[in-house]
């Protein structure tokens, strides 16, 4: 149109005629394209929708030739199945036959030929069987995507409805189980492992018998000399290698059909799993935040009250009590010892309890092991919760044979109610007065009755409503699920949070002592962080269900409920360390304590028996041992090692609602332009070119970089320490080669949390090289100083001129290393004293390290002795008392050697070596001291100097005036 009007429109003032007549032509022109174009276009949208008619017929042509293909291959194998059955049921009839009358010669012969036609029918067996189990696969995974696409395609075509997330529900439920197939067919790689070993022997086998002459030479001679002559007895063999050889090589292609369908097999079910798990995974990420129900309105209570009358008014319900009648006439034998066990159970709780205290008080009597007694009394009180959740799980065993839709639905109710109650009355029974808690864990009386009380009450009010809630919801008539169930889950959630409030508070009476006992963990520095949400779990649960995403609370709550049975079971188990690593440690200084007395009864007896009196010997008291005094090591191995048990435990628990965070992976947050290498399709050599891609950085990408950099600081911080306890004190290494790795691991740690960080928020070294560049000159400058220390304090982490714990003396202080960071080292100096000094100067400037290679140092005592003195005298005094010390190494051995002639002494000189620098002014000390005592008790003189002082002035009448002085009395 807009063509048309602009050939229409009238020429332009001062325009000469022949260019509007140009202008005009050329507008023509187009008009006339345009119009063509569309008449294309006209004739191949009617094309196009003739074809939309024509491609659902040619997809069911398709689709039914596919299915008359698969009919007529699946006819063939059957009838190439019946033609080997048949085959080797006339080869394994011939062999019988010809093994009956075979020579007596030949007897071993034939019967091995036997053996190989059985054992042809045998591998025809396991043929058809995994060739039935390869149908089953590739109908279940043809099944499968199936539904994989038509979800797909219904979800493309209505989004995130109710009726997407209902038919997303109903197909996670269909979608088969993680290795099902696998455990349904067996291990198909071992089958593989075992015919393949079995062919080659096969094949060794078949090729003996390539050459049947010589064969039937080497049969012969080892049956007896000279029967390779006998012509009759050799066309015997003949024949019978003959049929050896026909039955080997169909025995090999049998095995190569077995081996190929075994091949498909495997990958037949690898692709239903990864089908199922690519199935499974987008219903996860979908089916949270879809609404499962219209949210509550006012009629919740009317729906409530109808949908109790329809289910006490189904027609389920004689069918069901028909069923049981029936059931309990042909299963009575089991009814009855369901009886007896429930009674047998209720007779002796008191006395399984009776049993238990007595335990507990004959192992504080004869000192037995607390954990061994904990472990019984845990297994008897475990043995008593499970009398009242027999009720519940044997109805819901019997309701589960019957196929009434009531029947199933109350089935699952009974097996949550059963499983429910063993759990939370196990752990209502430790809390009990003079329970396993109190008396073996040592937990505070009101904790326990606090607990027992929580317990108790969730027991008798939240499983009825768990009961209720699990039952409406296995109806699915989708009333009972909106009404009944909605209120019996708001009600348990309102009963939660009245519960889990008292008990979780951190300045609680039950978690108050426990919390202040590891000040320094992250459980206490978070405690107001977990506690709110902890707090905060029923209410926003509750919101949930209420505006409609009842599924989704439905699963939240079933997490949070196992998580917090989780912690309660590491708490428990937790203790039970401690009190296994409080018993060992106590056994030790038991033993400990017992050696010293041995020891000292043995000196006693030896005193005794020379004659000379000795003193009673003292009672050897057993000390008590503080938690706080455990070797520190094992407690961070065992924190470790627990908290990796308890997140490994979480993810199992919450791993298979995290898929459903991708949806934050569709939250888009900024570009970025990523460049990549691809190949060059259709060149003659393989090139490449460099493309540019605009990709998304969403909200996912940014909260995964988060966990990312927070893991790698959490890392950085334990895996070192971790490092260190459990490999790197097992390896020949010093301290100072121990934090080097320690040092680096940390950098790398934190290094490659960064990287990856980085590369989740599309931040890569093409987008940040003119940044680094500028940042590296400018910094260069500025922070030239900081950078020399730091890559000064990687080459003392490579190079290692000093370590940690090393003496060294820089800049007149000595001290030892205490710290080597990024940017200084730290000198504790003898005064205890931190002198701070930059990387940069024990690179670059001069250091005296007294332990870098050889920790033996040398100390050196000068003695002046008189002049008379022997010197040999004093230099052998000299020499044993240096021989005497302990602290003195033997090799290299010590000197006393005579320096040379002072002023008032002769000077001796004494040199030691000692193995290092811990006790240097102790062994000093000590020589001293002896030099000292023994020269005194030989008489030999420590000189010191004599001094004469000559006066040549004194101040006038000082003289006269000091003799005329009186004389004081006593003076």
């Amino acid at each position: 149109e807009e063509a048309k009007a602009a050939l229409a429109a009238a020429a332009p003032e001062g325009e000469l005629p022949l260019l509007t007549q140009a202008r005009r032509l050329e507008q023509q022109t187009l008009v006339d394209l345009l119009q063509s174009q569309l008449e294309v276009l006209r004739g191949e949208q009617a094309n196009y929708e003739s074809l939309s008619e024509l491609f659902p017929l040619q997809r069911d042509l398709l689709t039914r030739n596919r299915n008359q293909a698969e009919k007529r291959l699946e006819s063939w194998q059957a009838v190439m199945a019946e033609a080997r059955r048949q085959e080797s049921a006339r080869q394994t009839q011939e062999a019988r036959e010809k093994l009956r009358n075979a020579h007596p010669t030949l007897r071993t012969l034939a019967e091995q030929n036997s053996t190989l036609t059985l054992r042809r029918k045998e591998i025809q067996e396991f043929l058809e069987t995994k060739t039935l189990a390869l149908q089953q696969t590739s109908t279940a995974l043809k099944s499968v995507e199936e539904r994989f696409r038509r979800v797909q395609t219904k979800e493309l075509r209505a989004g995130l409805t109710t009726a997407i997330g209902l038919l997303l529900r109903s197909e996670k439920n269909q979608i088969p189980d993680k290795g099902v197939f696998q455990r349904r067919f067996g291990s198909v790689e071992a089958d593989i492992v075992r015919l393949q070993s079995e062919q080659m022997q096969l094949e060794d086998e078949r090729a003996m018998l390539g050459d049947i002459e010589s064969q039937i030479d080497l049969t012969l001679g080892q049956i007896r000399p000279g029967a390779a002559q006998q012509p009759e007895l050799r066309e015997m063999t003949q024949e019978l290698l003959q049929d050896q050889r026909q039955y080997l090589d169909n025995l090999l292609a049998d095995y190569d059909a077995c081996l190929q369908t075994l091949g498909e097999l495997d990958i037949s079910v690898r692709s239903l799993e990864f089908t199922a798990a690519s199935f499974r995974e987008y219903v996860d990420e979908r089916v949270l935040w879809i609404r499962s129900s219209q949210p509550v309105s006012s009629r919740i209570f009317s729906e409530t009250w109808q949908s109790i009358r329809q289910f006490w008014s189904s027609e389920d319900w004689p069918r069901m009590l028909l069923f049981l009648m029936d059931d309990l006439s042909a299963h009575w034998t089991g009814y009855l010892l369901a009886v007896l066990i429930l009674v047998g159970l209720a007779g002796s709780q008191s006395r399984l309890r009776a049993f238990s205290a007595e335990l507990t008080t004959e192992r504080q009597k004869r000192g037995a092991s607390a954990v061994v007694t904990m472990l019984i009394t845990m297994g008897i009180t475990l043995l008593t919760a499970c009398t009242w959740p027999i009720v519940p799980g044997f109805a819901a065993w019997r309701l589960g044979q019957c196929d009434v839709a009531l029947a199933v639905s109350l089935q699952h109710g009974f097996w949550y109610w059963g499983a429910a109650l063993l759990v939370l009355d196990f752990f209502r029974r430790l809390c009990r007065r003079g329970g396993v808690a109190e008396v073996c864990l040592e937990w505070p009386a009101e904790v326990c009755r606090s607990l027992q009380s929580s317990l108790q009450t969730y027991i008798l009010l939240g499983l009825p409503l768990g009961f209720v809630f699990v039952v409406a919801d296995e109806l699915g008539d989708g009333i009972s699920a909106e009404s009944v169930g909605r209120l019996a889950f708001l009600i348990r959630c309102a009963l939660l949070l009245l519960l889990l409030r008292p008990l979780l508070d951190p300045s609680g009476q039950v978690l108050r002592d426990l919390l202040r006992s590891t000040p320094d963990s992250w459980v206490f520095r978070l405690r107001w962080v977990w506690y709110t949400l902890a707090i905060v779990a029923p209410v926003l649960l509750a919101i949930l269900a209420v505006v409609g995403y009842q599924y989704t609370a439905r699963e939240l709550m079933l997490r949070l409920q196992m998580t917090l049975v989780m912690a309660a079971a590491f708490t428990i188990a937790w203790t039970m360390l401690m009190k296994w690593l409080l018993e060992a440690r106590r056994n030790l200084a038991i033993s400990q304590a017992r050696a010293r007395r041995a020891a000292a009864v043995a000196a006693q007896k030896d005193a005794e028996s020379q004659g000379v009196p000795s003193s009673p010997i003292p009672p050897v008291e057993i000390p008590r041992v503080d938690i706080s005094l455990l070797n520190q090591q094992m407690l961070k191995l065992l924190r470790a090692t627990v908290g990796l048990l308890f997140l490994t435990g979480f993810w199992l628990i919450w791993g298979q609602v995290l898929p459903a965070l991708q949806v934050l992976s569709r939250v888009e947050l900024w570009p970025v332009v990523i460049s990549a290498m691809e190949r060059i399709p259709g060149a003659d050599v393989e090139s490449f070119r460099e493309v540019t891609r605009v990709e998304q950085v969403t909200l996912g990408n940014l909260l995964t970089a988060i966990l990312f950099i927070s893991m790698a600081v959490l890392a950085s911080r334990n895996i070192p320490a971790l490092l260190e306890l459990s490999v790197l004190q097992r390896l020949p290494m010093d301290h100072g080669g121990r934090h080097a790795v320690t040092t680096v691991s940390r950098y790398v740690l934190l290094l490659g949390g960064g990287l990856v960080a980085c590369s989740l928020l599309g931040i890569g070294w093409q987008n940040v090289q003119w940044l680094a560049a500028a940042l590296t000159v400018g910094l260069g400058f500025g922070l030239q100083e900081i950078f020399a220390n730091f890559v000064s304090g990687l080459i003392i982490l490579f190079e290692r001129p000093i370590r940690i714990g090393d003496i060294v003396t820089i800049d007149g202080v000595t001290g030892a290393v205490s710290r080597i960071r990024i940017r200084a080292t730290t000198i504790t100096d003898w005064d205890r004293k931190e002198f701070i000094v930059p990387n940069k100067e024990f690179v670059t400037g001069k250091l005296l390290n007294w332990t870098l290679s050889d920790r033996v140092n040398r100390v050196m005592i000068n003695v002046g002795v008189a002049y008379g003195t022997r010197t040999e005298t004093a230099l052998a005094l000299l020499q044993q008392i240096a021989d005497t010390n302990p602290l003195v190494l033997k090799d290299p051995a010590p000197i006393a050697s005579f320096e040379g002639f002072g002023d008032s002494t002769l000077n001796l000189v004494l040199r030691c070596y000692l193995p290092n620098l811990d006790h240097r002014l102790k062994a000093i000390t000590e020589l001293h001291a002896a030099i000292h005592d023994r020269f005194a008790a030989e008489g030999i003189e420590i000189a010191f100097p004599q001094r004469d002082l000559h006066l040549r002035t004194l101040p006038p009448g000082f003289i006269s005036s000091n003799l005329s002085a009186p004389e004081k009395p006593g003076d």
